[in-house]
């Protein structure tokens, strides 16, 4: 599969609370979300042939889950040489206001 940069799309916020609250109704995990800061995003997306970031779902050392990113080239290919993770989690540091988190904004 090619990849050219326009992948993924805006969707409503309706949409997004829908989605999330079905996550958390699943009771797949209490990790809400992952920030991760525009200083590394920036970073992965500036390595050369960067077309998006790929966010794999992971386990950390204290069994939560967490998100590891890459960049991916064109083709699809993670590119290899920077990976993230370290990201801040929810709960701890969950935006409070926000109804994708199940709160009334």
């Amino acid at each position: 599969m090619a990849f050219n940069g326009d992948e993924g799309s805006l969707i409503p916020m309706a949409e997004g609370v829908e989605m999330t609250t079905q996550y958390r109704e699943a009771s797949y995990s209490n990790n809400l979300c992952v920030f991760f800061g525009k200083t590394l995003l920036n970073e992965l997306l500036a390595q050369p042939n960067a077309q998006g970031l790929r966010f794999y779902f992971a386990l950390n050392a204290d069994n939560k889950l967490t998100l590891v990113t890459v960049a991916a080239d064109s083709e699809g290919k993670d590119i290899q040489a920077k990976v993230g993770n370290k990201g801040e989690p929810c709960p701890s540091t969950c935006c409070t206001a926000s109804p994708l988190c199940g709160h009334v904004a």
